[in-house]
């Protein structure tokens, strides 16, 4: 059995060269948790693990709608400096996926060949989808009160998904960068990029 978990079930701490022995634990959402909950199954019962990041390609229906979506007037809020991340291409995930029938049980690490500059990365999201807009860099601390406030309002809707939540400033604040050693040493080798033309949009989204 080959599980698909998340590079989400690691602990906020000291993320910026995560091994698959990092910490599972503290988790900010049922998201994380939930993946941690299930993987742990998984692992029990002698499965392959993988951990990707941030999963984006084609016709993607989460990551790139809600970057879209919160571009306001122009503008794009994120939280502090810009970060290197490491994010996963829906057609490594896929190769992964495929060669890991045939791997000794345990967790690995799945991402692209090289993280990415954050702002870098967005920029080119937006451009691809014919978005202009200017980041703008919140302080941290702002950003986690402002999310906290969010969330705490949209317990009175609990059937909309807030605009800010504590988990996306830490996801976007801090560096998330995964060691994919593991996952190499048994032969995958990341071929895509963010800069991959299979990758983008085959039709602007007007704005």
């Amino acid at each position: 059995m080959v599980w698909v978990s998340s590079a989400s079930v690691y602990a906020p701490s000291q993320r910026s060269r995560i091994t698959e022995e990092h910490p599972v634990g503290g988790h900010l959402n049922a998201y994380g948790r939930t993946k941690a909950a299930g993987e742990a199954l998984a692992l029990a019962a002698g499965a392959v693990v993988l951990r990707p990041r941030a999963v984006y390609g084609a016709e993607d229906p989460h990551l790139v709608p809600r970057l879209l979506a919160r571009v306001r007037r122009g503008l794009l809020m994120l939280p502090g400096p810009s970060v290197r991340l490491s994010l996963t291409a829906v057609e490594n995930l896929t190769d992964a996926c495929l060669m890991a029938t045939s791997w000794p049980p345990g967790a690995y690490n799945i991402a692209d060949p090289a993280p990415y500059d954050r702002d870098e990365a967005v920029h080119a999201v937006l451009h691809a989808h014919g978005v202009r807009a200017r980041i703008v860099h919140l302080p941290p601390a702002l950003a986690r009160a402002a999310a906290n406030a969010v969330q705490s309002a949209s317990r009175l809707r609990p059937r909309s998904e807030p605009l800010l939540t504590r988990y996306a400033v830490d996801q976007l604040a801090r560096p998330v960068v995964l060691d994919v050693s593991r996952a190499l040493e048994r032969g995958w080798e990341p071929r895509y990029t963010l800069g991959d033309p299979a990758l983008r949009p085959a039709d602007p989204v007007p704005r």
